[in-house]
Order: structure tokens, then C-alpha cells, then sequence
């Protein structure tokens, strides 16, 4: 049986890594005090400030109702695709004294990825449990994983798999990285034994440049970070230009433009026309993602095989019912009401992958 398992923001929650909605609070909390007026931090302030009326600084961050990410990057991302301004942050770069909207939106991105690299130093346990479970059963090399997730849980947790002498497998991203060119290089062209992973929204741990056009990859770390914390180190290893990082925010006007992202989504469709069925896990199918949406249907209405199975799990302990009851009804409204919306978690599927296969492998013979 061909799967592909669609990681989301809650199978990284399971690790401990913050949510979509505590991404502001936690990096104000946490993070800006360590360097309140670095540039970065300074034009943060200025800008939550202007716009929202909250002193991140000065004000209480646990009582702060802050807007959600997808509110903050939406209305910059509007103004750049309409050319218009606000009155202290403008698309234009004439007047010096206003705040450029394209830098704020990056300095959006690295506080993203700030919040979670700072809490990704912890363990792997469930990502590492999955692939367990899914190796004794021999169903991990029928298994493709796409990651909407920019941690690297998934990504260290498959890498780990290369050191083993007994069986040595390597991931396999879908990319053509830089590193691949550089026989010191400690990350090698995949080949023999894979495990496919496509992180459909980018990574931490990849570094692009704008100047060749080239991507760098930094294993097991989080590359992004050596843009905030020290760009000479986050340099192209083909022409040692400063490098952008690839991280599509969560916002209805997401840029799928760069070449690697395209060749990554071609990858992960494919994938999925090839699987007998999908599960889903840690993800909510919000409104936001309508290309995530458009490529499942696409695949969903133009099989040669049998119809795709679909099983959902994205429950946890303080879930309301009431909020799981809405997600399953967007998922069976968009995708068809045969999909299979458990009231389990990713940590349940991980700690027993195999009884649910098994479930979906017995309606198939009914």
C-alpha cells in the first residue's frame, strides 16, 4: 500500500513547538527581550505599535490579544500586491522615514522561525515513534512524507535513519541542493535506500540565493537563523552571496514562485496520485491554504486508481469538541463525506500506525 502522510502544525505541537497563535506572543515574551532595540526589534515595535496600538516591550504579553499571523501578513501583503501604503510603512523606498513593508515582512518570517528553532531544541519523540512503528511493520518505504511545516522534527528524525550500518537510508528532498557539488560536503546526493519528504512551504534549514539562484542546506540546523543571528555565516556555498531564507507564511496570498517550491509541489502531487491513501495528521484544512486545496482536488478528480482513502487525525487533549466538529466538517464539505475523521491525535497514529492502516486496508476489501 503506497501512503503519504501530511504532517501539519499539530503533529509539530506534539513536540512542543508553538502554534500559529502563540508564535507573536512567544517571541515578544521570550525573544525581543534579549535584544530590544536591535534594528529588527526596534521596527517590530514601531510597527505593532502604529498598527495595532500594543507596545511589545512595554505591555504585559500575557494579557495582549494579538492578531492572528495570517491578519498581520495579509494586510502587508495586500499592500504590496496594490502598490498602496500606510501612512508610517510604505511599498516605496523614497522617503527614509517610513518603514519599508517588504522588510517588515521579512523580519516577520525570521520571527517565525526564531519562535521555532528556539523550541525545537527538544526531542523528536513522536516523529521517532512513527517511523519505528512503520519500519517493523516494513510500510516506511511506502510511505511519502509532505511536510506544511518549517521545523525540521521530521527532516533530523529520517536523517537519522543514514547512521545505522545495518540499513542506511537517506532523504530525499525532491531539491538539488548546492552541497551536492562539494565532495567535503557532509550531505550527499540521495540515492539507494530513500525516504521522500517534501516540505511543500519551505524549510529552516534551507538557504537560498538570490544572486545564482542556488540552495544551500544545512543539516540537522536550523540555516535560517544564521540570517538573524550572523549573516556572513548564512552565505551561498556556490558564489558566497548572503543568502534569503524559503518560508511561505501563513497568508491567503502565499508566493509559490521560487523554482525549488515548484518543483517540490510537482513532486508531492505526484505522489499523491501514485497513494492509496492519505493521513492527515496535526492539520486543520483552514481556509488559508486554498493550494494545498486545489492540488488535492486535482488529484482527488483525475485518478486512474481506486478512489483516494483519507484519514484525518487531529485531536488533542484540550481540544474542544466543538472545534474538532467544525474541522472534520470542512474536511468532508471540500474532499467528500467517505473520509475517515478520527477523534485521535498524531501522538495516538504515531504510537500505532499499523492499526489504522490496517482499518483502511479492511474497507478496501469490503
Amino acid at each position: 500500500m503506497e501512503i503519504c502522510i501530511f504532517l501539519g502544525a499539530g503533529a509539530s505541537a506534539a513536540e512542543n513547538l508553538p502554534i500559529q497563535n502563540e508564535l507573536f506572543s512567544n517571541y515578544f515574551k521570550n525573544s525581543l527581550p534579549l535584544h530590544p532595540y536591535s534594528k529588527m526589534n526596534t521596527n517590530l515595535r514601531e510597527f505593532f505599535k502604529e498598527m495595532f496600538n500594543i507596545d511589545v516591550l512595554l505591555d504585559d504579553i500575557d494579557k495582549v490579544n494579538f492578531p492572528t499571523f495570517e491578519e498581520v501578513l495579509g494586510i502587508l501583503d495586500m499592500a504590496e500586491q496594490r502598490r498602496e501604503s500606510f501612512k508610517n510603512f510604505r511599498t516605496d523606498t523614497y522617503n527614509n522615514r517610513s518603514g519599508s513593508i517588504n522588510i517588515l515582512r521579512q523580519y516577520l518570517v525570521l520571527l517565525t522561525a526564531n519562535s521555532i528553532n528556539n523550541a525545537a531544541k527538544v526531542s523528536n519523540k513522536y516523529h521517532e515513534l512513527l517511523l519505528k512503528n512503520l519500519m517493523e511493520r516494513d510500510q516506511l518505504f511506502n510511505t511519502t512524507f509532505i511536510s506544511a511545516n518549517y521545523d525540521i522534527h521530521i527532516d533530523n528524525t529520517i536523517s537519522k535513519l543514514y547512521d545505522k550500518e545495518n540499513m542506511p537510508v537517506m532523504l530525499d528532498y525532491g531539491v538539488d541542493f548546492a552541497n551536492f557539488n562539494f565532495k567535503n560536503s557532509s550531505w550527499k546526493r540521495p540515492c539507494g535506500k530513500t525516504i521522500k519528504l517534501y516540505k511543500i512551504h519551505g524549510s529552516l534549514n534551507w538557504l537560498y540565493c538570490p544572486i545564482c539562484s542556488s540552495l544551500t542546506l544545512t543539516p540537522y540546523e536550523g540555516g535560517v537563523m544564521r540570517i538573524l543571528n550572523n549573516q556572513d555565516e548564512a552565505t551561498c556555498l556556490n558564489c558566497n552571496e548572503r543568502t534569503i531564507p524559503i518560508i511561505v507564511p501563513p497568508t491567503y496570498f502565499k508566493n509559490m514562485s521560487n523554482v525549488y517550491l515548484s518543483s517540490v509541489w510537482n513532486k508531492a502531487e505526484a505522489s499523491l496520485r501514485k497513494a492509496d491513501v492519505i493521513i492527515f495528521c496535526g492539520y486543520s484544512f483552514p481556509e488559508a491554504d486554498i493550494h494545498i486545496k486545489y492540488m488535492l482536488k486535482r488529484v482527488q478528480t483525475s485518478r486512474n486508481k481506486k478512489p483516494l482513502k483519507i484519514i484525518v487525525f487531529n485531536n488533542h487533549e484540550n481540544k474542544l469538541m466543538s472545534a474538532l466538529k467544525k474541522e472534520e466538517m470542512r474536511y468532508k464539505r471540500f474532499l467528500g463525506e467517505d473520509i475517515i475523521f478520527t477523534k485521535d491525535s498524531f501522538q495516538d497514529f504515531a504510537m500505532n500506525p499499523y492499526k489504522y492502516i490496517s482499518l483502511i486496508k479492511n474497507n478496501n476489501r469490503s
